[in-house]
């Protein structure tokens, strides 16, 4: 799991970068807006962000993640106001830690964003249909199909929000996180195009919502 630590505080960065990598988790630290707004543009699994920083704002670099990414975004303040803490959760943060914080609490709300995100699901099933984000497979009846990065990360989303539609936006949001890449409208509809030829017999399962998204239908 890689993690996206943004800290102007150096001696509690490397010091939580320390801790995080002890519990197996692959620390990148940015210590001001700049470094962070740069280092966005690679994919992690989960990021943390200080508010209050001495060339921005954190919130700021929530916004511009939550454009490409749906990793799970936490952030980190001192700034304990109503008004700061529902901003965060306007622009789609999943959870905010309050400074000063117990570190056993800190990292309970990784590992509890992370769970809610699935990052820590190797598999996820509906009905007769196993994917395996692992190994990127979709066990079907008497079948195993092979799947790309892309087109397990389009399944995942799918198969996440099932029974609802799950909106282009986060199927494109979870191929970046994937694969590093930004998918346009049109390559999404090429991949999917490939993907349907793929599912074969079982291509009825995937319904395109008109307007809408996609989503999974027994």
């Amino acid at each position: 799991m890689r993690i996206l630590l943004v800290e102007d505080d150096k001696v509690l960065a490397n010091t939580l970068a320390e801790i995080l990598e002890k519990k197996g988790y692959e620390t990148t630290i940015c210590y001001n807006y700049m470094q962070a707004y740069h280092e966005i543009e690679h994919a992690f699994d989960c990021f943390l962000l200080d508010q209050i920083l001495p060339d921005g704002n954190g919130l700021d670099l929530c916004r511009l993640i939550r454009e490409k990414s749906a990793s799970p975004i936490l952030i980190i303040s001192s700034d304990t106001a109503e008004s700061s803490i529902l901003k965060g959760f306007a622009l789609e943060a999943d959870d905010y830690i309050e400074k000063p914080f117990r570190l056993n609490v800190f990292l309970a709300k990784i590992e509890s964003v992370l769970r809610r995100s699935g990052k820590l699901d190797k598999e996820i099933t509906i009905g007769d249909f196993r994917l395996s984000t692992e190994l990127k497979i979709l066990s079907a009846p008497n079948q195993d199909i092979s799947l790309t990065v892309t087109e397990s990360a389009i399944l995942e989303t799918i198969f996440r929000f099932f029974p609802h539609i799950a909106s282009r936006q986060q199927i494109t949001r979870n191929i970046f996180d994937r694969t590093n890449k930004i998918t346009s409208a049109q390559t999404l509809n090429v991949r999917l195009s490939e993907l349907r030829k793929k599912l074969g017999i079982h291509s009825s399962h995937l319904e395109a919502i008109p307007n809408s998204g996609l989503r999974w239908k027994e």
